[in-house]
C-alpha cells in the first residue's frame, strides 16, 4: 500500500480551509426556484420515492449463500459477514439503517460509499458508510481509488464498497435530483402555487365596487378591513358584509387556478417516472384498480429495485469475501415477501407445486413463515402425472402384456 501512503501524505500537505459543500450548489431551472439535494425533499413526492425506495430495500432479508456441489443453495447464518450484514454492519446502525442510508444516497446522489474496516487475517469486521460529498474518485498511474477531502485519506478500490444508480462512464452514478432538476422544481413552483393560492382562504375572489369616490386612506381601511375578515384559511366560507353601497363583484378563477390539482396529479406522475416508481405508491390512485395495483407491484419489484438489488449484490460479492470464497458464496436479498400475491394465488400456487412434486409441505410452510410439520419433508405426486412406464410396472401391466405374448 506503498502508493496510497504517498498519496494520503500528498493531499495531507494541502490546505483545504476554503473547501465548499458541493450540496450548497443549486441548479437554474425553467421554474426559477433552485433545486439542491437538500432542497428537494420539500417536494412531497420526491420524499415519498426515497422514503419508499429506501425503506423497501431495507426491510429485505439479506441470505449469505453457499452453492452446494449439486447446484442447489445453502443458507450460511454462521458465517461471520451474516451477522454484519443482517444485524450489526457498525457500532451505531442496524442492518435496516445501514441498507437505507445508501439508498438515500444513491437515490439523491446517485452514489454511495461505504469503508471496509478488515481484521488481521483480512475479513471485514466493520462497514463505515460515508458522507457522500467527501469523497472523490482520483487516478494515480492508470490505478483508480478514493480520497476523502476531510481526512485526507486514499482508500483501495477493494476498500470501498460503492454503490451507484444509472451511470454513463461506469465509475459514478447519476444524481435523478440534478439530471432532472427542470421537473422536480416544477412540482416545487406548483406547491409554491398552492400555498400563495389557499393562503387566501376567502374563495370570493373578485372586487368591491361602489359608486361613491373614496379617499386613499378610506380605500386602505377597506382593504385592510377586508383581509383581515375574509382572508387567511381560518377565515374561508366566512359570511361576507358590506356596507354603504359597496357591492361585490366575483371574478371566475383562470383556468391555470381551475386545473391546479390536475398539475399536481401530473406533477406526482412526473416524479414517479424519474424514480421508476408506480404511480399508486405516491398515493396518485387516478388509474388504479385492485388488479392493475397487484400487477403494478410485481412489476415495482421487477424493475424498480431488482437493478438495486442486483447492483448491491455484485458489489459486496466482490469485495467483502476472501479470495478463496469467491464463487461459492454469495449475498442475495430475500424478494419472496413482495414476490407472494394475495392468498388466493399463493394457495393456487403451492397447490399446483405440491402436486407435482416440486415442492414438499415444509417447503410451503417455511415460505408461509410457518414452523415445520412431522413427515412434511415427502415429496407427492398423483398418479396420473407418472410416467406410462411407472404406471405399467406399478400395476402390473407389464406381467399380463408378457402374458398374452406367450400365449400368442
Amino acid at each position: 500500500m506503498a502508493l496510497f501512503d504517498f498519496v494520503t501524505n500528498l493531499f495531507r500537505s494541502e490546505k483545504r480551509d476554503n473547501f465548499i459543500d458541493p450540496s450548497q450548489f443549486s441548479l437554474g431551472t425553467g421554474s426559477g426556484i433552485p433545486v439542491t439535494k437538500d432542497t428537494a425533499f420539500n417536494n412531497t413526492a420526491v420524499w415519498a420515492a426515497v422514503r419508499i425506495l429506501s425503506e423497501s430495500v431495507a426491510q429485505l432479508p439479506i441470505h449469505l449463500c453457499e452453492k452446494t456441489s449439486d447446484g442447489d443453495k445453502i443458507i450460511r447464518d454462521n458465517h461471520p459477514l451474516y451477522y454484519l450484514l443482517h444485524n450489526r454492519p457498525n457500532s451505531y446502525m442496524t442492518s435496516f439503517a445501514f441498507i437505507s442510508k445508501i439508498m438515500v444516497d444513491v437515490t439523491t446522489w446517485g452514489n454511495s460509499y461505504v469503508k471496509i474496516i478488515r481484521n488481521n487475517q483480512g475479513r471485514p469486521i466493520n462497514l463505515e458508510p460515508y458522507d457522500v460529498k467527501n469523497i472523490e474518485i482520483k487516478t494515480y498511474n492508470d490505478d483508480y481509488y478514493y480520497y476523502n477531502i476531510l481526512s485526507n485519506e486514499a482508500l483501495d478500490i477493494d476498500d470501498m464498497l460503492h454503490f451507484k444508480g444509472l451511470s454513463q462512464d461506469g465509475q459514478l452514478g447519476l444524481s435523478p435530483i440534478d439530471v432532472c432538476a427542470n421537473s422536480i422544481s416544477w412540482g416545487m413552483g406548483l406547491e409554491q402555487y398552492g400555498n400563495d393560492y389557499f393562503r387566501n382562504g376567502a374563495k370570493v375572489s373578485g372586487v368591491l365596487q361602489t359608486d361613491r369616490a373614496l379617499s386613499t386612506e378610506a380605500v386602505d381601511r377597506l382593504r385592510n378591513s377586508f383581509n383581515n375578515n375574509y382572508s387567511q384559511i381560518g377565515n374561508a366560507q366566512k359570511t361576507l358584509i358590506l356596507e354603504e353601497g359597496l357591492k361585490f363583484n366575483t371574478i371566475s378563477l383562470s383556468n391555470e387556478a381551475s386545473q391546479f390539482l390536475a398539475s399536481r396529479e401530473f406533477s406526482i406522475t412526473e416524479i414517479a417516472r424519474i424514480f421508476n416508481l408506480p404511480p399508486h405508491l405516491l398515493r396518485d390512485l387516478t388509474k388504479s384498480s385492485f388488479s392493475n395495483i397487484q400487477e403494478q407491484s410485481r412489476e415495482y419489484v421487477q424493475y424498480s429495485l431488482m437493478p438495486y438489488l442486483i447492483s448491491f449484490e455484485q458489489e459486496m460479492n466482490a469485495k467483502l469475501f476472501k479470495k478463496n470464497e469467491i464463487g461459492k458464496l454469495y449475498f442475495e436479498f430475500n424478494t419472496n415477501a413482495f414476490l407472494r400475491g394475495n392468498p388466493t394465488e399463493r394457495s393456487e400456487y403451492y397447490k399446483t407445486m405440491l402436486n407435482i412434486g416440486a415442492m414438499s409441505i415444509n417447503e410451503i410452510r417455511k415460505k408461509e413463515n410457518m414452523n415445520r410439520v412431522e413427515g412434511g419433508d415427502n415429496l407427492f405426486m398423483q398418479l396420473n402425472m407418472a410416467t406410462v412406464e411407472t404406471i405399467v410396472e406399478g400395476g402390473g401391466m407389464k406381467e399380463d402384456i408378457e402374458k398374452e405374448n406367450i400365449e400368442e
